[in-house]
């Protein structure tokens, strides 16, 4: 029986995403008498492999991110936000459960808004510790017993930090209506995306690789 995995394009802007395929192009190096360039990571099968392994996850939009300061806070009177947005010179306030997450500056993210079903949505939500769920506009269905896993790309700076995340093929299904599935990120540097810019990776593994149990042994 064979294992398949769908993806969903719930937005007509959305890019879902795609499989890796590595190309070597050869140089022509005959006439040269000494210096090759042979040994090259995607002519090892290994590493090809591990490349090709799973699907990555592209950018939907041109934007620009940039890093924030953040404070977190509690109050039973919501009507105190005001004062706090006084005393804090922060005007963006975000509640996730029960923290109100305040969040400067917010004008880069606030910008990106999609419509479903005639409502405007933010694709960018603030996540506490200056993360934010990036809201991609697609969702996937993998086969039961199974796991997802979002990973950082191999080649990626320091300005854009994609987090680990995973979740279940049951946890998946809040997201096969509304407004896709998100990746969690963390700007430290101002910089701009392109669309079909490489965000992530995404894996499908066996849910028993959770299970894995490991044993030491020491050969004398």
């Amino acid at each position: 029986m064979s294992l398949e995995v769908t993806f969903v394009k719930m937005t007509p802007w959305a890019i879902p995403p795609v499989k890796e395929k590595l190309v070597v192009h050869p140089v022509p190096d005959e006439d040269f008498r000494w210096i090759k360039q042979r040994r090259v990571k995607g002519a090892c099968w290994p590493y090809r492999a591990a490349k090709e392994l799973g699907w990555t996850i592209r950018s939907p939009i041109d934007v620009d991110i940039e890093p924030v300061s953040e404070m977190q806070i509690t109050t039973e009177k919501p009507e105190e936000i005001a004062q706090i947005q006084h005393l804090s010179g922060i005007s963006y306030w975000q509640q996730r459960e029960n923290i109100y997450l305040g969040v400067k500056p917010s004008g880069w993210f606030q910008l990106h808004q999609f419509k479903v079903r005639n409502n405007w949505y933010q694709m960018f939500i603030p996540n506490g510790e200056g993360t934010f769920e990036w809201r991609l506009g697609w969702s996937i269905k993998i086969p039961n017993e199974h796991v997802l896993l979002f990973q950082p790309l191999e080649d990626t700076d320091s300005s854009f930090v994609v987090h680990p995340g995973l979740l279940t093929a049951k946890g998946l299904e809040r997201f096969h209506s509304g407004l896709g599935l998100p990746i969690a990120f963390e700007p430290r540097q101002t910089r701009r995306i392109r669309r079909n810019d490489p965000l992530a990776k995404l894996l499908v593994l066996h849910q028993s690789a959770l299970s894995l149990k490991d044993t030491v042994i020491e050969v004398e």
